[in-house]
């Protein structure tokens, strides 16, 4: 069975989102996140609290520290701002527009491995190597490694999807 596409920036998103789905949910990983920022906004808490007290006890230095309490107020924005504006710069800037991604595809599945070609490379991964298998409304993702999937449209796989839930049924539980 063989089938034709073209992958979307969208599609790259939708990839992003799954990978950050999968992300491990562990009690180690979370609670270090969440320690973190809890730490950097207790930081700056404290901060602002100082200045407040100091704005009140020193009346004359109001004028030189109104600068400072807009300098932190931009710094907040941009602290919350900024791991979404990366986001969106970085995914703008990964994929080049005649690059593996975002080429005409072709995928041909076997009963011992999937083949993706395109523009840029051949792919043959076997089914053993393929480590999970996940889904959205729009694509299968085959899993090769905790963050790379094969990103294959579920409409090119309409007409074979006999063969591709054959082919991927081991991988069910491990999604």
């Amino acid at each position: 069975m063989t089938a034709t596409f073209t992958l979307t920036h969208a599609d790259f998103a939708r990839l992003q989102k799954m990978v950050a789905r999968r992300f491990p949910r562990g009690v180690g990983a979370r609670f270090w996140q969440l320690v973190l920022r809890a730490l950097v906004w207790l930081c700056i808490g404290i901060t602002g609290a100082t200045y407040a007290r100091v704005m009140k006890d020193v009346p004359e230095v109001h004028r030189p520290l109104e600068l400072l309490a807009y300098l932190l107020a931009i710094t907040l924005v941009v602290i919350v701002a900024m791991p979404y504006a990366s986001q969106l710069l970085m995914r703008k800037h990964m994929l080049a527009p005649n690059g593996a991604f975002l080429s005409p595809q072709t995928v041909t599945l076997s009963p011992d491995s999937i083949t993706v070609k395109s523009a840029r490379a051949i792919t043959i991964v076997p089914w053993s190597g393929v480590l999970a298998r996940d889904q959205d409304d729009t694509n299968h993702y085959l899993f090769i490694d905790a963050m790379q999937a094969l990103v294959i449209p579920r409409s090119a796989m309409a007409l074979a999807a006999t063969d591709f839930e054959k082919y991927t049924r081991h991988l069910k539980g491990a999604a």
